[in-house]
């Protein structure tokens, strides 16, 4: 029998573990993008857009990462 404790435990184990898999596609659609992009990259409102959103799937695993224990 699992203790609400080993639950609340692996459910946030399965949260990090999907978050570092956002992350992960997050970094992929970007690079995609700045590839597509070429020269014009850094002015491309796609580009900036993955950008921004990969920022801050990368701070949300930064908390995480400091949060855990």
């Amino acid at each position: 029998m699992q203790t609400p404790s080993t639950v609340r435990a692996r459910q946030q184990k399965l949260a990090r573990i999907q978050l570092v898999a956002r992350v992960r596609v997050a970094y992929e659609h970007l690079r995609d993008l700045a590839y597509r992009a070429g020269a014009h990259a850094a002015s491309d409102p796609a580009v900036r857009a993955a950008r921004r959103r990969l920022d801050a799937l990368n701070r949300s695993l930064a908390l995480l990462t400091l949060q855990a224990d």
